[in-house]
């Protein structure tokens, strides 16, 4: 059996035109993938339409570790408060 090499895949949270969306560079081209499922390539003119949020790979693993510390709510129940 074959291994295949996974493209490394860069992803930023980003508005684009106002609307939600992701940016990634897979193989040195880059694309734009919108929350309602549509992909297009990310051309010169969406670039003063475009505000880079943050990227993918820190907040996923931020929200991944929220949901193993019981969700918002619980660590915000539990989280110790300062007493002066």
């Amino acid at each position: 059996m074959k291994t295949v090499a996974q493209p490394h895949v860069e992803a930023k949270f980003c508005t684009v035109y106002d609307e939600p969306a992701r940016i990634a560079k897979v193989h040195g081209a880059y694309y734009v993938l919108y929350d309602d499922g549509r992909i297009e390539d990310f051309v010169i003119e969406m670039a003063p339409f475009t505000v880079v949020l943050g990227d993918v790979q820190t907040a996923e693993v931020q929200a991944m570790w929220d949901r193993i510390n019981g969700g918002a709510a619980r660590i915000a129940c539990d989280r110790r408060q300062a007493v002066s």
